[in-house]
């Protein structure tokens, strides 16, 4: 009886956790971004150059919808830390969904019309037989696009949980983000700075990678080299994004490690204490 009621109670969870992604601003989130990706569907068939930002919508909306449902948490009033795993499983697995689908659906609808493929078909022909968006075929679009979408839609809410939303929940009520961890066992003011140190060191380390990742940059032993490439171009009043966009990336995954590493320290020490009575 006990775990039919406990049962009972987690759907109840769940069912109320999916209702949330679509009632208030959320829901004003949810229509936009549906409303972005169609647009970003058709005017990806003319774009056969890929030269027009428009189109990367269908690909981008479902993230964009997931990673508002994420963000949202960090202000949220929080019972307990299940309120934040219940919402990131919900932003990463059902709210992509949300847009993906009815966007796969209207892209769906449309190349079913015979105009919609000729204007793909002609798009294509002036862009010398290549087109950015559909080159693969339209039935293979169909396909590739709502899933990728829906990937996108899945890394992007995760990123937002670890670069944002934890981070800012650790510095907001930091007794939620150790609940459960062995964090809780840090003595008195310190159990509030080392949450913060694990989690913003966490959401540093991410943001770090992400941002070395669309660098251009080697490894962290190549860091000095790089740095000299880069301020003797400013030197010269000028500097590459990438370089720069990498270099930031190489610090904030120092610091990031640091801060993590200064935490689980904190945390080591205060087990020690604990078993030692």
């Amino acid at each position: 009886m006990t775990t039919q009621a406990s049962e009972t109670k987690d759907a109840h969870l769940w069912r109320d956790e999916v209702r949330a992604l679509v009632t208030g601003v959320n829901l004003v989130v949810l229509i936009a971004a549906i409303v972005a990706g169609a647009w970003g569907v058709f005017d990806s068939m003319t774009d056969a150059g890929g030269d027009r930002f428009a189109g990367n919508l269908f690909i981008a909306a479902p993230g964009i919808y997931a990673g508002w449902c994420m963000l949202e948490v960090a202000w949220k009033r929080l019972a307990s830390i299940a309120t934040v795993i219940l919402r990131l499983f919900a932003a990463c697995f059902v709210a992509p969904a949300f847009v993906a689908i009815p966007v796969a659906v209207i892209q769906l609808i449309a190349v079913a019309f015979p105009g919609v493929r000729d204007a793909i078909a002609e798009a294509q022909a002036h862009n010398g037989g290549f087109h950015y968006y559909w080159d693969e075929g339209i039935a293979t679009n169909l396909f590739l696009m709502p899933l990728g979408s829906y990937a996108i839609g899945m890394c992007v809410a995760l990123g937002v949980a670890l670069i944002l939303a934890l981070p800012i929940i650790s510095i907001r009520d930091p007794h939620i983000a150790a609940q459960g961890s062995h964090i809780e066992k840090v003595e008195g003011g310190k159990r509030i700075s080392t949450t913060a140190f694990v989690f913003v060191g966490l959401g540093a380390t991410t943001l770090g990678i992400v941002l070395w990742g669309f660098g251009d940059g080697g490894s962290i032993a190549e860091f000095p080299e790089d740095l000299g490439r880069f301020v003797g171009a400013l030197s010269y009043g000028y500097a590459y994004w990438d370089d720069a966009v990498w270099l930031l990336g190489v610090v904030f995954v120092v610091l990031g490690v640091a801060f993590m590493a200064w935490g689980c320290v904190r945390v080591l020490f205060a087990r020690g204490r604990t078993a030692r009575g």
